[in-house]
């Protein structure tokens, strides 16, 4: 539960540092004519992608690009065979599956050309899989299991990016939000 803290807090206080930062290039972009709510689609896929890198990658330390020893496994779901799975799905895998959620969700709101399920899905595992690559080299364990679960999150993402545009498909606000 600590990691989901942590990604949560992270998330806010660089969010928060961030969106004052914007504030001039907002108020320039507006004057050229682009809404805020497309602005704002463009930042937080931006964020959602600067935030699975620096959590998977700059979060935990040290890195080092000489380990001692490389961790690969390629086994999937080999956690089911831990002592405390119940552990292990808390602290690994839904934090997996939430981290991707937000970059499945806005891909589709920024680029019109990734509003297929399998594009938005490709998207993220290849995300997943050059996270998932660098740390490997950089004395971070590199999993299968986290390709898996980053990339069901991608999707379940991509599934509330249709559910909203179904539901809002007529609504003024998102029309803007998605470039329409």
């Amino acid at each position: 539960m600590h990691r989901i803290e942590a990604y949560f807090t992270l998330a806010v206080i660089v969010f928060a540092a961030m969106s004052i930062l914007y504030l001039p290039i907002l108020f320039f972009q507006k004057k050229r004519g682009r809404g805020v709510l497309r602005q704002c689609s463009y930042i937080a896929l931006f964020w959602s992608g600067f935030l699975i890198v620096f959590a998977t990658i700059f979060f935990t330390w040290p890195i080092t690009f000489s380990p001692e020893q490389y961790l690969l496994n390629l086994i999937p779901f080999q956690w089911l065979q831990e002592v405390n799975v119940r552990r292990e799905f808390v602290e690994f895998v839904i934090p997996n599956i939430m981290m991707f959620i937000p970059f499945g969700y806005f891909m589709p709101v920024v680029f019109q050309s990734m509003r297929k399920l399998y594009k938005t899905t490709c998207v993220a595992f290849i995300l997943s899989l050059c996270v998932e690559f660098v740390q490997y080299f950089i004395g971070r364990s590199s999993n299968v299991d986290d390709l898996i679960t980053n990339s069901l999150g991608g999707i379940i993402g991509y599934g509330i990016f249709r559910i909203s545009h179904k539901i809002f498909q007529n609504k003024t606000c998102w029309n803007k939000l998605i470039g329409n």
